[in-house]
């Protein structure tokens, strides 16, 4: 039932769309007890709504808000259950939450707010960067890969920070985001989430594409192997991006993406050419759970989850062309593991 402002009686929230701030969704759709979960690429999950109170709020949260306790609990689906916690205003139109990148803020827009939202972002044919267009000259050419945490992006930030290369997000790909991400961030991993959805023509097939990628992603993160028909689907179109957007700005290149093993690294090659050079970062795996656990607020949901990832992703072996292994302890500075990455490229 809904009032004469469109307020649920059976919820404190109002129906209609909850734009996000500071998360990896953009926004939320809500009806009473109920919403559905939408992403930059189109992915939308459903989600479970319930009020109550659900303990103390998180300081954050708490100091934000005015508020002691969470009264609103929002549960979905993506490989395994998630859950978030947040604290909902006294009118109904403002969710707080608190997620690994830091506070998160939904707030109810009308319809027009909504649609004119939906119109923003950076252009898909050539998403802004703060890097030098120079198309003649195309150098070096990097794909630094492994498992979830083991330092991929921050590693392709760095050679961008100390050796002017472009760094492209590959998981920015996935859900259709500006995959030029700030070099001043401290995080580049979670920035990706605060980056601007790409609009303009061709959108619409890329998302097609990413929503399969991510039910692959989805099968792995509940524990299955990956699709490798879905795979090269998503690979080849991301290979598509980086093929374009390499020749219109030129220079250096460090890529950083998962790519799982020798099979899935021959067939990107075969996409981009022989001079690509695949950087297999790898860890011992309980070295890499703590490290996952400490990012991730020690969430051993998040951890399970991302360490089934990291279990498929395969080192390169001899007859791997082109690739070269580093191994990565904790004890390691990033300063180090460049040091080690410029080392094995002989530069």
């Amino acid at each position: 039932m809904v009032d004469d402002e469109g307020k649920s009686s059976a919820s404190i929230l109002h129906d209609g769309s909850y734009f996000a701030t500071g998360s990896w969704y953009s926004s939320i759709v809500v009806k009473g007890d109920t919403a559905v979960m939408m992403q930059p690429n189109g992915t939308a999950l459903d989600m479970k709504l319930k009020f109550g109170e659900f303990g103390e709020a998180d300081p954050d949260v708490a100091e934000t808000t005015g508020q002691k306790f969470f009264n609103i609990k929002l549960s979905f689906c993506f490989g395994k259950e998630f859950t978030e916690l947040g604290v909902v205003s006294e009118d109904g139109l403002r969710i707080t939450t608190k997620n690994d990148i830091g506070l998160s803020v939904l707030d109810w827009m009308s319809e027009e707010e909504a649609a004119a939202l939906e119109a923003k972002g950076d252009p898909i044919e050539d998403p802004p960067g703060p890097y030098k267009i120079q198309p003649d000259i195309l150098g070096k050419f990097v794909w630094i890969t492994g498992g979830a945490g083991v330092g991929k992006s921050t590693s392709a930030q760095l050679l961008s920070k100390m050796h002017g290369y472009v760094y492209y997000e590959g998981d920015c790909f996935a859900s259709c985001r500006n995959p030029y991400i700030p070099l001043d961030v401290q995080n580049p991993s979670l920035a990706q989430f605060l980056q601007k959805p790409l609009i303009g023509e061709g959108l619409e097939e890329r998302r097609e594409v990413c929503k399969r990628g991510n039910e692959m992603f989805g099968e792995m993160m509940a524990g299955g192997d990956y699709d490798k028909g879905k795979a090269e689907e998503y690979y080849e179109k991301m290979c598509e991006d980086i093929k374009r957007e390499r020749k219109r700005i030129g220079g250096d290149w460090s890529i950083a993406g998962v790519t799982f093993g020798q099979d899935l690294r021959n067939f990107i090659r075969s996409k981009l050419g022989p001079d690509l050079v695949f950087v297999v970062l790898n860890m011992e795996m309980e070295d890499l759970k703590e490290r996952i656990r400490i990012r991730h607020s020690r969430e051993e949901g998040t951890v399970d989850i991302l360490m089934s990832i990291s279990r498929l992703c395969e080192a390169a072996t001899e007859d791997d062309d082109n690739a070269v292994n580093v191994m990565i302890t904790n004890e390691m500075s990033k300063e180090d593991v460049i040091s080690k990455i410029l080392e094995k490229l002989n530069l």
